[in-house]
């Protein structure tokens, strides 16, 4: 698993729930929210009930809160003056023997977190003047009093006044708008939500936005956008209504609220957030016409959307199980992804997000999807979380079947609508109606680190008597080796059902094997010699699979599979290699105009990564032809075909580039041929890039990647045009790419200016600029991120520092060994040469050497078979 460390740090500690002697009922808030000051003042009202009968005391979650005039809290009790303390992060309140007590808190605050005023300055004077709320995981408690925990579901009010708003100022939050009074100066929005939900789900957004309204049957649906966007939002939600009929159809259940808002805000530090019946979504989220070729929003918004049912209707009981909110809207973007464009598309998806999960499984940590040891519940939010809990969903999916699935999923909404869950919930919903036990696969899915790693070697052996050609019966011989890490908790053997299709002159036949060993041989007779074998045809594995088989085998499932997965898994098997009949094959596939996209850009990479010289030339020649008649399509296999040509440092690589670079009809494709050209290392790239660094785009993405494209060049001339992109009034995107390019030229200004940086506001940038702090190495930057590490109110910084500082301390022995090193390096060196001419001359004496055929080994192995003879027939293709 390469270079992954643990992931919970030294000195973390593991959560469980807190005690909860009074549950609250609802809580409203009447508040006049102050737009140039920054600030909130008002009241707070919770209606408590009694849980524990010997309970006096309530703690209450209530961050730097100070009294309306600047004194003290007030606190009441059932309209009296009540005892109480508060130490900056906690109030306890003495609310008597009562059962169901009414607390009143009339407080002030000038929020650092969870509340955000945005405001234009002479840096930014577009950014317009608003206040949104992220109150996710547990940053309530910065605005208001609160039991800060996901299991403490209430019914909220929102009372607002706002103070230097502007002319058409609205406020939006959870529910329905039940009045709307004050004065032009300060008007007044009362938002009520009778349903339970939990703090981090409330919400206030407050600016001047155009409203766009629609309906799906008789469901409100409400737009709210930055003013002049309205075509772009028209294009942008125009589904949304499809999405909710998509998911009570499959779910069985009504949509659980009785509206539902989309509002677009400026500089959100998310992309979206699934605030009950009003998602918020960053500004990238619109897209204008020339975005539409091959950008979408739709797996942004479906994925908001599916929280309303699995997050904000169900929330999990803690953020230890806050997959059962994450990997439910991750899983929904897939089968969306199904219903608009099909089982190949679906599958695609599925395929990207193992990637994704396998990337930071490999390269920074392991742990399990359920997991108490955490130093913020933020850390948590990763891709284990998302994309692991997604592909955790559809391997339940493919076991148990697509019927007791979703009728599982019906019953567990069913059983805890408007509760909280945790992961036995789902599983004892999808066991009642499977009638399967699941205790294993989510044993091995959910609460254990890692994932199976299998190595998949396939051969054939005829029958004694039969050709090798597979003129008769023969056997296919599988030998699997799990190949995982054995450690940080990964077990050295899952189980798992690994199923086979085979495919020969007189069709296909299905069959499985079960893993339970860390190294196995399976046997499957077969009439003849198969044209190919595929394994796990459907994506059944949680896990990855290198397969290798006979060449012929797989260009022929690369030609002929059922399936584009199975076209895209041969591609894949071949990557790399330098052969011309293989390179022939991956061309056909990316030429094949009624190819599905994905294996054609799987065919580009393939092609790139042989680096042939002939791979080259036809990358270059595919270009210059027509790709698609739709746009979409023909733009992603453009972009595969331009960011392969960067694997190419060759003038005629770059010449292929370079008019690509300066314009295209896509943003991607531009941007793709900007990073791909400064991998080229050609001279002309530089001062092409330098004119991109310059381009508007649709979220900055040519800008960004003309900055990546001179990171990938070094040329030394960049560093100035570089340092210049990191400062303030900068577009973020390009901000963070230039400070992600800086350690390429390394010097003492480079660690001195991205230790300023440290201090920016945007916490993705600082995650960045200790990511660029690590690759620079340079151990004097330990005292600024210790420094950070101390002041950062952002959990997300926090562990990046941490690993940062331990990746550092790490490498520190290895650069003063460096010099001792290269001398032994440069001693092996002098050896290998020395013993490669001895071996030249052993060479010319020795006689030639005449290869004899290898005999069978067949009755050597001990291993027993364990597939039967007897096949599956295949099933058909899904649509």
């Amino acid at each position: 698993m390469g270079a992954a460390r643990p992931f919970a740090l030294p000195g973390t500690a593991r959560h469980f729930e807190r005690d909860r002697p009074f549950r609250v009922l609802r809580t409203r808030l009447d508040w006049t929210v102050d737009l140039d000051a920054g600030s909130l003042a008002g009241s707070a009202t919770l209606s408590l009930e009694r849980v524990s009968g010997a309970a006096t005391e309530i703690a209450l979650d209530a961050v730097a809160f100070t009294g309306e005039d600047g004194g003290a809290i007030v606190v009441t009790v059932d309209g009296k003056g009540a005892p109480h303390r508060y130490d900056g992060k906690q109030l306890f309140v003495v609310v008597g023997t009562g059962a169901t007590p009414t607390v009143v808190v009339r407080y002030a605050a000038h929020p650092r977190r969870g509340m955000y005023f945005l405001r234009p300055d002479p840096e930014v004077p577009s950014r317009p003047k608003q206040v949104w709320t992220q109150f996710q995981e547990e940053d309530a408690r910065h605005c208001f009093p609160c039991v800060d925990a996901p299991f403490e579901k209430m019914a909220t009010e929102v009372s607002v006044t706002v103070k230097n708003g502007g002319n058409d100022v609205y406020a939006l939050s959870n529910g329905a708008l039940i009045q709307r009074a004050g004065t032009k100066e300060l008007p007044k929005f009362h938002w009520k939500l009778d349903a339970p939900h939990p703090s981090y789900l409330v919400t206030l957004v407050i600016g001047e936005f155009a409203r766009l309204e629609a309906k799906q049957g008789k469901l409100p649906l409400h737009y709210l956008v930055p003013k002049g966007r309205e075509k772009d939002a028209e294009y942008t939600f125009r589904r949304t209504g499809e999405m909710v009929a998509l998911f009570e159809t499959l779910l069985g259940t009504p949509f659980p609220w009785g509206s539902y808002a989309q509002v677009v805000v400026s500089d959100f530090i998310f992309g979206g957030m699934e605030n009950t019946t009003a998602t918020t979504l960053y500004e990238h989220t619109l897209l204008d016409e020339r975005a539409r070729v091959d950008i979408t929003s739709e797996d942004l918004i479906v994925h908001e959307l599916a929280h309303q049912w699995f997050g904000d209707f169900v929330t999990c009981r803690s953020w230890s199980e806050g997959w059962l909110n994450e990997g439910f809207a991750t899983y929904s973007e897939h089968l969306w992804r199904r219903h608009t464009e099909g089982l190949d598309a679906y599958q695609y998806g599925l395929r990207s997000d193992l990637d994704a999960y396998v990337g930071e499984a490999r390269g920074r940590y392991r742990r399990a999807i359920v997991c108490r040891d955490y130093d913020a519940p933020l850390d948590l939010f990763d891709r284990h979380l998302y994309e692991k809990g997604g592909l955790f969903l559809h391997t339940l999916r493919e076991e148990i079947g697509e019927k007791a699935f979703f009728d599982g999923l019906h019953l567990y909404l069913k059983s805890h609508a408007n509760g909280s869950v945790e992961t036995r919930d789902l599983q004892h919903a999808l066991e009642s109606v499977s009638g399967r036990g699941l205790g294993r696969l989510f044993e091995e899915g959910v609460h254990t680190p890692g994932h199976v790693e299998l190595d998949v070697d396939l051969s054939w052996e005829p029958a004694p008597g039969a050709t090798r050609a597979g003129d008769g019966p023969g056997v296919v011989v599988a030998k699997v080796r799990q190949t995982q890490a054995i450690a940080d908790g990964v077990p050295g053997v899952f189980h798992a059902k690994l199923p086979f299709r085979i495919v020969s002159g007189g069709g296909a036949t299905e069959t499985s094997i079960v893993l339970d060993a860390r190294t196995d041989v399976f046997r499957f007779a077969v009439d003849s010699r198969p044209k190919f074998v595929v394994v796990d045809p459907n994506f059944q594995v949680l896990g990855t699979i290198h397969t290798k088989a006979p060449g012929d085998w797989l260009e022929h499932q690369m030609a002929h599979g059922a399936t584009a997965r199975e076209r895209w898994l041969a591609v894949q098997a071949v990557a790399g290699k330098d052969d011309r009949p293989i390179l022939d094959a991956l061309a056909a596939r990316l030429r094949d105009a009624k190819e599905f996209f994905g294996v054609r850009v799987e065919a580009a990479d393939a092609l790139a990564r042989s680096k042939s010289p002939y791979a080259e030339e036809i990358l270059r020649e595919t270009l210059t032809k027509p790709l698609h008649k739709e746009a979409t399509h023909a733009a992603k296999v453009r972009r595969a075909i331009v960011a392969g040509l960067g694997n190419f440092r060759t003038a005629t690589a770059a010449q292929a580039l370079l008019p690509i670079a300066r314009t295209d009809g896509s943003y991607l494709v531009e941007a793709a041929a900007a990073r791909a050209l400064g991998r080229t290392k050609q001279a002309v790239a530089f001062e092409a890039l330098l004119d991109a660094r310059r381009k508007h785009s649709w979220a900055d993405v040519i800008a960004a990647a003309a900055i990546d494209g001179l990171a990938a060049l070094a040329d030394d001339r960049a560093t100035p045009h570089l340092e210049a992109s990191t400062r303030y009034g900068v577009p973020t995107r390009v901000r963070r790419a230039a400070i992600l390019a800086l350690p390429k030229f390394a010097g003492k200004k480079t660690r001195e200016l991205l230790e300023e940086l440290l201090d920016d506001s945007d916490p993705h940038l600082r995650i960045d600029v200790v990511r660029a702090l690590v690759e620079l190495g340079d151990g004097k930057a330990r005292g600024a991120l210790v420094s950070r590490r101390e002041r950062d109110l952002d959990p997300r910084v926090r562990r990046r520092i941490r690993e940062a500082l331990r990746d550092l301390d790490a490498a520190a022995p290895a650069k003063k060994d460096d010099a001792g090193a290269k001398e032994e390096v440069e001693e092996l060196r002098l050896r290998t040469k020395q013993l490669e001419a001895r071996l030249l001359e052993l060479e010319k004496r020795l006689p030639p050497i005449v290869e004899k055929p290898a005999k069978s080994n067949a009755r050597a192995e001990t291993t027993t078979p364990k597939s039967a003879t007897k096949a599956k027939p295949a099933g058909k293709k899904k649509s």
